[in-house]
């Protein structure tokens, strides 16, 4: 499960590499709220920055700052897919892995705050 706070940066640690068949790929995650399944999802391309690749793959998603995205606040299915050049869509590509999300932050108590 990865979890993800609002407005942070967000460490995702993973363990891609055992199910990855390019040497050196993009991966594109899919995230598809579980609540609104007809929202559309929302794609990210993460940079794998771990010094470990063989054991882990650590990503940083920084939600609602800069050029990451923002999610709302729930549950979330997440997919993650391997591709050799910069992926825009998951067309095509090959699925790495599957699993839940959870996007969490300060509640909101009216429409003013």
């Amino acid at each position: 499960m990865i979890y993800i706070e609002k407005d942070k940066r967000n460490r995702i640690v993973l363990t891609l590499t055992e199910d990855t068949t390019i040497s050196n790929p993009y991966y594109l995650f899919v995230f598809q709220n579980e609540f609104n399944k007809e929202s559309a999802p929302f794609y990210w391309v993460g940079t794998d920055t771990s010094e470990y690749k063989e054991r882990y793959n650590f990503f940083t998603f920084i939600e609602g700052i800069g050029n990451d995205g923002v999610l709302i606040k729930g549950q979330y299915t997440y997919s993650v897919y391997e591709s050799e050049v910069p992926p825009e869509t998951e067309e095509g590509l090959r699925l790495v892995e599957e699993g839940r999300l959870v996007v969490a932050g300060e509640d909101i108590n009216s429409i003013y705050d």
